[in-house]
């Protein structure tokens, strides 16, 4: 297979100039075999040599209400501050959201301006989280989990779960092969530090614990354990469980809770769980797309 190209440099730049953590993370995740340019398609204007605009288009493999969906994902939509006011943004939209509609069932992308994207036919989703008192423990010792690295054999690790992942959800999960996956650890932690692999389970859980409350971003494997066996192997100190995705495969009782901006930016301190719009027929309502599916 022939290497992935770089990502172009003036497009680095303006991507560095906009979000400074960006560049970085494209590198590092190209270094662990997940390269960004070989699945983000760009939508480029430049002026005399230099990159001022760029709009992203992932392809997101989803599983929507029990459905195979292929999904365009619009990431990284920005301009040169010294270009803007020009309309080059729309511009752009139009150009890519063209493409998009050619080739894709729907389109999805997660903003904090949701009023600019309305102007192209998406309309929001409302965001829920699912939340419910966490199992008592199991009488036997926790099963034995560790943190993830950057290291060789747990990238290898992390590939092969990734290649034969279920969808953490019927009702909304990806099957996306991982570098969206990466990207969005490394842009929204920095590393794999909520990672953790259960060789008994052979899954991959991504969580942490917050005010005695055990957090689920994710679950990875070919199988989702119920949450009872979760909860076993994370064996974490906590009351309740609250998941960022639909958590029917784990097979217990969640309630549904309002997910919005404002609870996003007072819980983690962003808005990147938060500001979901579609673009196309996708049934909306009960569900969250989960962070790490997000571009």
């Amino acid at each position: 297979m022939a290497p992935s190209p770089p990502l172009d440099p003036g497009l680095a730049a303006l991507l560095g100039r906009v979000w400074p953590n960006l560049p970085d993370a494209v590198g590092r995740a190209a270094a662990m075999g997940f390269a960004w340019t070989a699945v983000s398609t760009p939508f480029m204007r430049r002026e005399n040599g230099r990159v001022v605009g760029h709009v992203g288009v992932v392809e997101l493999p989803l599983v929507v209400a029990g459905q195979r969906m292929r999904v365009a994902s619009i990431h990284a939509v920005c301009t040169d501050p010294d270009r803007r006011g020009r309309r080059l943004g729309r511009a752009l939209m139009e150009e890519a959201l063209a493409s998009c509609d050619a080739r894709y069932d729907a389109v999805v992308l997660s903003t904090a301006i949701p009023e600019f994207y309305a102007k192209f036919g998406f309309r929001s989703v409302p965001d829920e989280v699912f939340a419910q008192a966490l199992p008592r423990p199991a009488r036997r010792p926790p099963t034995a989990t560790r943190v993830l690295t950057e290291g060789t054999e747990d990238v290898r690790l992390l590939r092969r779960l990734l290649a034969h992942r279920a969808p953490v959800s019927e009702r909304l999960g990806s099957l996306e092969a991982g570098t969206v996956f990466v990207m969005a650890l490394l842009l929204t932690w920095g590393d794999f530090s909520r990672v953790h692999y259960c060789g008994e389970l052979d899954v991959l859980s991504v969580h942490e614990v917050r005010d005695r409350t055990l957090v689920l971003y994710d679950v990875v494997g070919a199988a989702i354990p119920p949450l009872e066996a979760l909860a076993d192997a994370i064996s974490a100190d906590a009351d309740r469980v609250v998941t960022l995705f639909y958590p029917d495969r784990l097979g217990a009782r969640f309630e549904a809770e309002a997910w919005d901006a404002e609870r996003a930016q007072a819980a983690y301190g962003d808005l990147a769980t938060a500001g979901l719009m579609v673009r196309g027929p996708v049934p909306t309502g009960g569900f969250m797309l989960p962070l790490l599916s997000r571009t």
